[in-house]
């Protein structure tokens, strides 16, 4: 008898139907549109920062997932998961996008236009604010939170590479 895909560990993007992903998702939401308003200050101010360092290495790995997906029903001979060294690079994509964003004013525009196409779908016309702020680089804390995060999922989701 054939075992579901989500038993075998086969579903694209399972990290983000994790409720620790779930958590962090409902962190970022929960402070965007409410704490921020009603209570600014360092702690609504760190909370974003906190569950964006968690959140994107996963987003990231979630959507190499689907791209890997897509690529074979295009006919490519592809694995489904991208292993330890998919996580690796996409926590070192998320430590050096965080760290532009923080530490270089400059990279603001680039962190606003990228929000904007995301927005796109869902109406856009949203306004992106950043301050370049080399104190919240403490949030960085997240991402091997994260990388440990996934590492657990792929190797019970048994992505054989992973365990190797």
């Amino acid at each position: 008898m054939r075992s579901e895909p989500r038993e075998r560990g086969d579903v694209p993007g399972r990290a983000l139907l994790h409720p620790w992903s779930w958590l962090a998702g409902a962190a970022l939401v929960l402070n965007v549109f409410w704490l921020r308003r009603r209570h600014p200050g360092v702690v609504s101010g760190k909370l974003s920062d906190l569950a964006i360092c968690f959140l994107l290495p996963v987003f990231l790995v979630a959507a190499a997932e689907w791209s890997l997906v897509l690529a074979r029903l295009c006919g490519a001979r592809v694995g489904l998961g991208v292993g330890r060294r998919g996580i690796w690079v996409s926590c070192g994509v998320t430590v050096a996008y965080f760290a532009l964003l923080k530490t270089w004013p400059a990279f603001t525009g680039v962190h606003r236009a990228l929000l904007g196409v995301l927005d796109m779908p869902f109406g856009g016309g949203r306004s992106f604010r950043n301050l370049a702020d080399p104190m919240d680089l403490v949030a960085l804390v997240m991402v091997p939170l994260s990388a440990w995060h996934l590492m657990r999922g792929a190797e019970r989701g048994g992505d054989a590479e992973t365990r190797g």
